[in-house]
């Protein structure tokens, strides 16, 4: 349950804590968090969690130097909890962190964005969190491209995809409203308790708009890669690995400008390359 603060008014920018789950992606993961502090930049937000959910390769090593340099805050679990879980560890433990920490620093929005995402526009976060104003929504994200979805709710126009959607917990992390779920469609059961309830879920253009990439299946192609036949998403994964950019025109080219940009500025994928190039202040832009 996320706990109820006072009237956010007159605080100046909206304070932003950005949740993500890894699993063996440390190449992505070290995309998306080098995005977040060189592309976005830090004053756009106020905290990065990352829930690693038992990683076997260089992620892990290189999320704790991440976080050993106060960049980010790392879950760090033994074992596989799976993405829906992983999300609500780590609102959780925003939610914990709002009873200790000065009013000035809560957090008044969550931004839910998978491993394999990377942002390109420095308004990434800023535009879409003024779709909060005037509107009253309890959620904003990236259109659900699957029309199915639009059939499970009664109010709102369109399900949100949870590779990128901002949640304000005042009113979706309450008990009436059900936390991520442990499946392959994690935020379905929480989108259609909010519709429900009367909360409005608002679609913002995140792809459309080119505010950034989700290359889909990162997480897929390392569970297929692993050969790791326990994972239970092993046999999904075997034969769906690909990206495909959301279908996203021009997202496969955009991607490989950002990669030069990252091979440039980090080199050689290690723990004190990454937390080198998150930790310069000058920001990029790939125009």
């Amino acid at each position: 349950m996320w706990p109820r603060t006072p009237d956010r008014a007159g605080r100046g920018r909206p304070r932003l804590g950005i949740v993500v789950v890894n699993f063996n992606t440390a190449r992505l993961i070290s995309q998306l968090l080098f995005s977040l502090y060189r592309i976005l930049g830090r004053s756009e937000f106020a905290i990065v969690v990352v829930v690693d959910n038992g990683s076997t390769d260089a992620s892990r090593q290189i999320l704790e130097s991440l976080a050993e340099a106060q960049l980010i805050q790392l879950v760090a679990n033994s074992e596989q909890q799976y993405h829906g879980p992983g999300l609500n560890q780590g609102i959780s433990w925003l939610a914990d962190r709002q009873e200790s920490v000065d009013p000035a620093d809560r957090i008044q929005y969550v931004w839910s964005l998978d491993s394999d995402v990377v942002v390109l526009r420095r308004d990434a976060a800023r535009d879409p969190l003024e779709a909060f104003d005037g509107t009253g929504a309890a959620a904003v994200g990236q259109i659900q491209a699957n029309p199915m979805t639009r059939r499970a709710l009664r109010n709102n126009p369109s399900m949100l995809s949870p590779f990128s959607l901002i949640l304000d917990p005042v009113q979706m992390w309450q008990p009436s409203i059900p936390p991520f779920l442990d499946d392959g469609a994690p935020a379905t059961g929480m989108q259609v308790a909010a519709d429900a309830d009367g909360l409005r879920l608002v679609p913002f253009p995140f792809v459309e708009r080119g505010y950034l990439i989700h290359l889909g299946r990162g997480t897929l192609r390392a569970i297929a890669e692993s050969r790791d036949t326990t994972n239970r998403f092993y046999t999904w994964a075997a034969g769906h690995n690909e990206p495909y950019y959301m279908g996203q025109a021009g997202a496969a080219s955009a991607y490989q400008r950002f990669c030069e940009v990252f091979d440039k500025e980090v080199g050689e994928l290690t723990p004190e390359r990454v937390t080198a190039a998150c930790s310069e202040s000058d920001l990029l832009s790939l125009d």
